[in-house]
């Protein structure tokens, strides 16, 4: 079992609350808390389940913003939205553990990634008033976004960053500690030939 990757997610959620809490300066949208939900699910220590990560944000999230949670965005249903989203992203990463390798991993999540922005955007421009319920209204979510702030297509580009440079630095270590350990490390492209040596 390799365990510094679950480290280094605590001390991101860490940092997560530091930053909610204004304790240290935040970049809009410059987190990678959809790779770790994917990334961290395929490199989970094996008696960890699939939704820890998603249950363990949650929990962190209402313990650290209290009723503020509730009311963040839009409205409630965005808010549940993006835990949906972490939840799905874990639970597909939990169906590549001991298969995926590390190119197939780094592919994972930006799937996870498009999948993040596009879902969370379209209830978006769903709730929000400020954009027109027809496709241009939509087209406007996906790209310029509410008009007086950053463009979704800057989060966009900033998650992106985010969740590539984590996916990386996750399964580095992951790696790392393998070689160290003399444990199994992710191939570069995972094979369904390692799934079933596995099982």
């Amino acid at each position: 079992m390799v365990w510094l990757p679950l480290i280094l997610m605590l001390a991101a959620l860490a940092l997560r609350v530091l930053t909610q809490h204004h304790i240290i300066a935040g970049w809009p949208n410059l987190s990678p808390l959809m790779a770790f939900a994917f990334v961290g699910a395929v490199v989970f220590p094996k008696p960890l389940p699939w939704w820890s990560w998603a249950l363990i944000l949650l929990g962190i999230d209402l313990v650290s913003e209290g009723a503020a949670w509730w009311s963040q965005a839009n409205g409630q249903l965005e808010v549940l939205v993006a835990y949906v989203c972490y939840a799905a992203a874990a639970y597909f990463g939990a169906r590549l553990r001991g298969r995926a390798g590390v190119l197939d991993t780094l592919v994972g999540t930006l799937a996870c990634s498009v999948m993040f922005y596009l879902v969370t955007n379209t209830i978006s421009w769903i709730t929000d008033a400020a954009y027109a319920k027809n496709a241009a209204g939509w087209v406007q979510a996906l790209t310029t976004g509410t008009p007086g702030f950053p463009s979704t297509l800057a989060f966009f580009r900033n998650s992106l960053i985010a969740d590539l440079t984590g996916a990386a630095v996750l399964l580095a270590v992951y790696n790392a500690e393998a070689m160290m350990r003399s444990l199994r490390a992710l191939p570069w492209i995972g094979s369904r030939e390692r799934e079933a040596s596995l099982a």
